[in-house]
């Protein structure tokens, strides 16, 4: 079973004039149309059995319509998170919600939601979405689409977990993208996972090799970040790594399917 964990899509009406948006904002390509149906062509090429979605509110108000959306979207080839915008005044009940829903995670992406990740303010939301057993799945790093002061670096997740020990937390891209010797610094080691996504271009073979090693190949997740990589591709760079095959196979999905309570064959 492969499971990619970060993936992106809109709702159809929506992704038309989305995905040119936003790939223009991080001067980078969209491999696919960011809708649903684009989504599963593309994990029938690659050979993925399931896919995780990763909305986000960009606005308080879309907080409801997103969540709503997303769990209308789910199937046996596609799982999604939910999503919380941190000026969502009645968060307690979406979580509630969420969790009434079977919904497993929520992500959290704080450029485009405009906060810090280890502001106190949130702290409250962190620890009800911890003590109802959700997976938190952070942007981390930088983002092409934003320029300084980065609102997740290592430092600033490093606070976060050491606040909430015990939770489950996904710093995607590999920890912090382009935050390379902060990722060693501050998380390395400790009780975080990464995903791989959008991170093989800047790190390389032998740098995904070395992080992986350095962190546990059992806290490593695929996920391309489509569409803004293409997932056979993704795939495929995972496959080429010098790892053994069991460690491949759990980066590739049995990590995800651990933690996600799946069933995982092969």
């Amino acid at each position: 079973m492969i499971i990619d964990i970060h993936t992106h899509c809109f709702p159809d009406e929506l992704a038309a004039r989305t995905i040119p948006f936003l790939a223009q904002k991080a001067n980078i390509p969209a491999y696919l149309n960011g809708t649903i149906k684009g989504l599963k062509e593309s994990m029938s090429k690659a050979g993925i059995d399931i896919s995780v979605l990763q909305p986000i509110a960009t606005k308080p108000q879309q907080t409801i319509g997103v969540n709503r959306w997303a769990i209308n979207v789910q199937d046996e080839d596609i799982i999604t998170f939910g999503t919380i915008h941190p000026d969502f005044p009645d968060w307690k009940n979406e979580i509630k919600m969420l969790k009434e829903a079977g919904i497993k995670g929520i992500k959290f992406h704080p450029e485009y939601q405009n906060f810090f990740v280890d502001d106190e303010k949130l702290f409250p939301v962190y620890e009800t979405l911890f003590e109802e057993n959700f997976i938190i799945i952070f942007h981390a790093g930088v983002d092409l689409g934003f320029q300084e002061p980065y609102h997740c670096t290592p430092a600033r997740l490093r606070k976060v977990i050491d606040t909430f020990p015990g939770s489950v937390v996904i710093a995607a891209h590999m920890g912090g993208y382009r935050y390379w010797n902060d990722v060693e610094k501050y998380l390395v080691g400790r009780n975080i996972y990464f995903d791989t996504s959008f991170s093989f271009n800047d790190l390389g073979p032998s740098g995904m090799e070395t992080l992986i090693k350095s962190h546990g190949h059992d806290r490593i997740f695929f996920g391309s970040d489509s569409p803004w990589a293409d997932q056979l591709r993704e795939v495929s760079r995972i496959k080429s790594l010098n790892l053994s095959i069991e460690e491949i196979n759990a980066i590739l999905g049995g990590n995800a399917a651990r933690l996600l309570k799946l069933r995982c064959s092969g």
